[in-house]
C-alpha cells in the first residue's frame, strides 16, 4: 500500500499531541449505535452530546418554611432528610455516607453519552481509509468542531478471522487512519485517543460476523 506524503507527518502530529494508542481493553456497559450509512448530524448529537438536547436542564426547588408541607407526600419527603453539620477532623459515619449516596441526584440514562460505530469498508488487509467512509467521518469532525468540549476515543475493531495479535495490529492501523483524517479536518489531536481493539469486543454472538468490523467512537470527555 502506498503511503501519502503527509501520512507520516499526520501520525507524528497525533502522537506528539498526546493521542494515545492502546491495546484492547474492557467492554463498557454502554449502548452502541451502529450505522452502515452516514447518519444525520442531529442523530450524532443525540448520541454523543446528549446534554445539547433541549429540555435536559435541571432545577432544584427549595421549599419555603411558610408553606404547609403536609399537603403533599412529595413535599413531606423533601423535608425528612436534613444534613447535620460535622465537626472538623471527624470522619462521616457509614450511615451518613449511605444517606448522602441515596439522596444524590441520579443521572437520567438518556443524558449519558452513547457510542457510535460505522461499518467502514476497508479493503482486505488494508488500513487505508476508503473514500466511501469520508462522509461519515466528516460528520464526526463537524460535531467536534461545533462541540469543542468533546473528546473521543477512536476504536478499530475486527472480526475473528486471523490471529488475535494480527487483528490488534490491523485495528490499530485503521484507528490511526481515522485519527489522521480527523486531524486533517481541523480536529485538535489532543482531543483524540486511538485504540486498537482487534477482535476482543464483538457486537454479535458470531465473532466471525463481518458486522464486527467497524470503527467506533466513544465519548471520553
Amino acid at each position: 500500500m502506498s503511503r501519502s506524503p503527509c501520512s507520516r507527518a499526520s501520525r507524528v502530529a497525533i502522537l506528539a499531541a498526546g493521542a494515545v494508542l492502546l491495546l484492547g481493553g474492557s467492554v463498557l456497559a454502554q449502548s452502541v449505535s451502529v450505522f452502515d450509512d452516514a447518519p444525520s448530524i442531529e442523530q450524532l448529537r443525540r448520541i454523543l452530546v446528549p446534554e445539547s438536547r433541549p429540555g435536559t436542564s435541571r432545577s432544584i426547588v427549595i421549599q419555603r418554611p411558610d408553606i404547609d408541607t403536609s399537603s403533599s407526600s412529595t413535599q413531606r419527603a423533601s423535608t425528612q432528610v436534613k444534613p447535620q453539620p460535622r465537626q472538623a477532623g471527624v470522619p462521616a459515619s457509614p450511615s451518613s455516607a449511605v444517606e448522602q449516596a441515596a439522596n444524590a441526584p441520579q443521572q437520567d440514562p438518556a443524558d449519558r453519552p452513547g457510542a457510535v460505530a460505522f461499518h467502514v469498508n476497508f479493503a482486505f488487509n488494508s488500513a487505508e481509509l476508503p473514500d466511501s467512509a469520508h462522509e461519515m467521518i466528516d460528520l464526526i469532525a463537524e460535531l467536534m468542531r461545533e462541540s469543542p468540549q468533546v473528546k473521543l476515543r477512536v476504536e478499530g475493531h475486527t472480526d475473528a478471522a486471523g490471529s488475535a495479535s494480527y487483528n490488534v495490529f490491523l485495528s490499530e492501523r485503521r484507528a490511526l487512519s481515522v485519527g489522521q483524517y480527523l486531524v486533517k479536518q481541523g480536529v485538535d489531536p489532543s482531543r483524540l485517543m486511538l485504540v486498537g481493539k482487534g477482535m476482543a469486543e464483538p457486537l454479535t454472538r458470531n465473532k466471525y460476523d463481518p458486522a464486527n468490523r467497524r470503527v467506533q467512537f466513544v465519548r471520553i470527555g
